[in-house]
């Protein structure tokens, strides 16, 4: 299966395992849960869905690689107690708690949530000494005496052993005990992956090229050759820092990254290309342009790479390679993409500050301070609380507090206006503050809106291009999957009247 397969499945798993009878009574017998284990070549995306699987389900999500542990920081270290039989009293060795078990504790106490998955990397990569505890944690669901609590699931990863030396191989015992898993590299789910997460779109469209080239091992006399998706998601992350600072990169730079010379090679050629029609040379662009004002829309410096490419010559076009057209297309996506998410973001903002004005009290005037810093600091605290439990991630909190300081720093100063114009502290007075709000907010969701049509000028004048290049087929059908697949393109498109995006949707339908 592929790593989405495994993530769907591990999902139902999760949810199996939690369900309980009318009596309170697990449905899934403890005994009967058996723990998930995932075998699949590195860098493919197995902590990732765990990862993804915790933020889509709400569950509690531990991970540890095995292989940094002992047999003593596993089942926890011995101690000697004194305890009485037949009237004897002895020394006897117990064991204290599994530095793993009080690890799920302690997140249990700190995030609130009591039920999640504990992931066991690299669990075929275990010690001997190590291999009994496994067998018993796989058996039991404990480590050491202790079990792990309940509503907590096991998945295991490991490699193959053709990918790693330090492999042991399962035995009958323990593959009879797990719900076995084993997953292949598959880049059609990961250019799904791509698409969402913002990967660099050189390394999509050349990969759509060059699909062979996603997941590559080659052994040679010199030792084994490699490509993986690890490695191109993190090539994609320094890459788009570099261009930031516009830093050159070469062959050698790439191989650092694709750890296989003709990959690391064939790549560094293609980037050249998508380079020069990212930085179009002045000989591409003719000397009277038509004016083309209204169309390029947004303020970043993708507007200006976009507007050169539109400024190419016919005869220049007709001339590209399918290789150059498809680079043409992922920079004309990556221009429209850059500015549909900034739209995107707008948009949420927008809605989100008209659920807070919404929730002001009538009674709350807003014109004192003492006011506004009650309602806010009841806000923030609330905030904090669903951040602490981990209801809220990273990314959402931060959204959240700009949102808070942004309605804040307009309720500051709809609060002076009335002052300056003299109506003072009465809240009977003057424009009151929601409706101020609801105001700032119209004129604001009316310039996205215009931004938004020329947006949709520009997804036109980017099939306009494409169409004129004799080998652009398959960079319009590149162009067409990405505006589809990808939310915030997506969503600018969604009951917007394009006909020639329409056209190469039903194109693309009728392919698949």
């Amino acid at each position: 299966m592929n790593i989405q397969e495994a993530k769907e499945e591990i999902t139902r798993t999760y949810r199996a395992y939690q369900k309980k009878n009318p009596d309170g009574s697990l449905r899934i017998p403890l005994e009967k849960q058996r723990p998930v284990l995932l075998i699949g070549p590195p860098g493919i995306g197995k902590t990732a869905i765990m990862k993804q699987i915790a933020d889509e389900t709400g569950c509690g999500l531990l991970a540890y690689s095995m292989t940094h542990h002992t047999r003593q920081s596993a089942i926890g270290l011995p101690f000697i107690s004194e305890k009485e039989y037949g009237g004897k009293k002895y020394s006897v060795t117990e064991y204290t708690m599994s530095e793993i078990v009080a690890s799920i504790y302690d997140y249990m106490r700190e995030t609130g949530k009591k039920s999640g998955i504990l992931f066991l990397d690299e669990i075929n990569c275990v010690s001997e000494t190590l291999t009994p505890v496994m067998l018993q944690l796989l058996q039991n669901k404990t480590f050491g005496n202790v079990p792990l609590p309940e509503g907590w699931i096991i998945v295991s990863a490991g490699n193959p052993p053709e990918y790693n030396k330090s492999v042991r191989e399962l035995d009958m015992v323990t593959l009879d005990r797990v719900k076995n898993m084993e997953i292949s590299a598959d880049v059609g789910v990961w250019q799904e992956y791509a698409r969402k997460n913002g990967i660099h779109p050189a390394v999509r469209t050349y990969l759509s090229l060059y699909p062979d080239h996603f997941y590559n091992i080659t052994n040679t006399d010199r030792g084994q050759l490699f490509v993986t998706a690890r490695g191109w998601e993190d090539l994609s992350c320094v890459l788009a820092s570099y261009e930031e600072d516009g830093e050159e990169v070469d062959s050698s730079f790439f191989l650092q990254y694709l750890q296989h010379d003709e990959i690391a090679r064939s790549f560094a050629v293609y980037y050249d290309l998508y380079r020069h029609f990212t930085n179009q040379r002045s000989e591409d662009i003719p000397t009277s342009p038509a004016d083309r004002d209204g169309i390029s829309g947004g303020t970043s410096e993708n507007a200006s790479v976009f507007e050169n490419l539109l400024k190419m010559s016919p005869e220049r076009l007709a001339v590209l390679s399918q290789t150059e057209c498809l680079a043409v297309a992922a920079i004309l996506f990556h221009s429209i993409q850059l500015d549909a998410r900034e739209r995107s973001a707008v948009l949420s903002r927008l809605r989100r500050l008209e659920e807070l004005a919404g929730m002001i009290p009538s009674s709350c005037s807003f014109a004192a301070e003492q006011d506004r810093n009650e309602f806010f600091s009841r806000k923030r605290n609330a905030l904090d609380i669903r951040v602490k439990h981990g209801i809220v991630k990273p990314d959402e909190e931060f959204f959240e507090k700009a949102v808070l300081t942004r309605l804040e720093n307009d309720a500051v100063a709809w609060a002076k206006e009335r002052r300056l114009a003299g109506n003072g502290p009465d809240p009977s007075s003057g424009i009151p503050f929601r409706d101020y709000e609801s105001g700032r907010i119209a004129a604001e969701r009316s310039e996205t809106e215009k931004h938004s049509l020329d947006l949709t000028a520009r997804v036109e004048e980017a099939y306009r291009i494409l169409e004129q290049c004799p080998q652009g087929a398959g960079a319009l059908m590149y162009l067409t999957t990405d505006l589809s697949g990808d939310p915030d393109t997506a969503a600018l498109l969604t009951g917007r009247e394009i006909p020639v995006y329409l056209k190469y949707c039903a194109e693309l339908l009728s392919q698949e």
